[in-house]
Formats: structure tokens, C-alpha cells, sequence
């Protein structure tokens, strides 16, 4: 009969998690929170439910070069794991988010882009989450006992100030409502390969040879 059963997972889909030590994420919040408000100020109207989004160029902004830093050194981490580091990656978009009490973010994902990701600065005491999508078409489901990582269609990532999440750009995610009493402030950022249109664009398989390149 059977001699082994065993499971092999199959395209697995990472996210990253970075926490920074809280006695430099401090002062570091302290700073892009004030710089912040400064942009937005004086805040537009908004209707309940939403929120404000500042320019999408704070990566080209002094007051955010430290935070640049941080990204970029994330993002030359995350080359290195995925052994794909001889490409440079650079910052196409940067931008913060300020969620007051009941506002929240709908399902998307970042085209264009190789990797995503958000970096908290303030977070409400009651805390958050950023949930994300299973990219696959879900024909079957039935509800198992317990959902795992094998049989849940979603999964999610605690906000936590300081913490920086990074993941690919395809990853559909979504920010539910904040309940808490105080703003949630993120700034969101996309990464891409910068030399992409000169060196990756071709085809990756050689219709000579009727396989794909090495």
C-alpha cells in the first residue's frame, strides 16, 4: 500500500517583514508624521470613510531621505534573497496615507511595479491589519474545521509602528476600516527594476530552440 505521503507547497508567495529597533523608529515617526501634516496642511475636506494621500513624490523630497534609505536598503535585501540583486531596483512611487478614525483602503494591487510595500508610522492603540488576497481562482471550497494556510483564500499582517512590509506588487490587498479613536499614517512606496525596459523586456524563451533561456 502507501509507503510516504508527504506535501510539497508549491509557489509559495513571500512577504516580508522588517521591524525596526523602537529607539530609532521613534524619533524616525516623530519626523515623517510632522512632515506629514506639513504637507497636507491645510487638510482638504474629505467625506466620512475617507482619507488623504499626499503627492506621490516623497522619495524625491529631502525631508524623506532617511526613510528612502531604509526602503532602498530593504529592497537590495530582498534582490539578494530572490538572487535577482545584478538588476537595480529604484523607487517609482512614494507616498503617505492618513486614515482618520472609520477610513479605510478598497482591494487593489500596483501594476507596473516588481515589489510593494508600506511602512507604518503611527498606528491606533486598538491596532490594524492589512489583509491580502489569494491570487488563484477558488473553484472548490469547502469550509474545513480549521482554515490554514493551505485552505484560506486570504491571510493578513498586523500594522505595527515601525514595521515595514514588503511584497510583490501583484498581491491584491486591502486596509480595512480604521476602528480605532486616532489616525493610522502609513507611507506606501513601489519598487522596479530600472534598467527593465533596456535589458528584461525580451522574451524569456528562444523560438529556436523552442525553450525558454536560461
Amino acid at each position: 500500500m502507501i509507503e510516504k505521503q508527504d506535501v510539497q507547497e508549491l509557489f509559495p508567495t513571500p512577504l516580508w517583514i522588517v521591524d525596526l529597533k523602537a529607539a530609532e523608529a521613534a524619533p524616525l515617526n516623530a519626523k515623517l508624521k510632522a512632515e506629514i501634516e506639513r504637507l497636507i496642511s491645510p487638510r482638504p475636506k474629505v467625506p466620512a470613510g475617507s482619507n488623504w494621500q499626499t503627492p506621490q513624490d516623497l522619495h524625491k523630497r529631502p525631508a524623506f531621505a532617511e526613510f528612502v534609505k531604509l526602503v532602498e536598503m530593504a529592497g537590495r535585501g530582498i534582490a539578494r534573497f530572490l538572487q535577482v540583486d545584478h538588476y537595480p531596483m529604484v523607487i517609482t512611487g512614494c507616498w503617505a496615507n492618513i486614515n482618520p478614525p472609520g477610513a479605510y483602503h478598497p482591494t487593489h494591487h500596483h501594476p507596473n511595479n516588481y515589489l510593494s510595500g508600506v511602512y507604518y508610522v503611527a498606528v491606533p492603540p486598538s491596532g490594524s491589519r492589512i489583509q491580502f488576497q489569494d491570487p488563484r481562482p477558488s473553484m472548490i471550497m469547502p469550509r474545513p474545521r480549521q482554515y490554514t494556510r493551505l485552505t484560506a483564500n486570504g491571510a493578513d499582517a498586523q500594522s505595527k509602528e515601525g514595521r515595514l512590509l514588503i511584497f510583490p506588487a501583484w498581491v491584491k490587498h486591502n486596509v480595512p476600516a480604521n476602528d480605532g479613536e486616532t489616525e493610522r499614517i502609513s507611507i506606501s512606496f513601489n519598487l522596479m527594476f530600472s534598467n527593465f525596459t533596456e535589458t528584461m523586456a525580451s522574451p524569456m524563451w528562444d523560438a529556436t530552440a523552442g525553450k525558454e533561456k536560461a
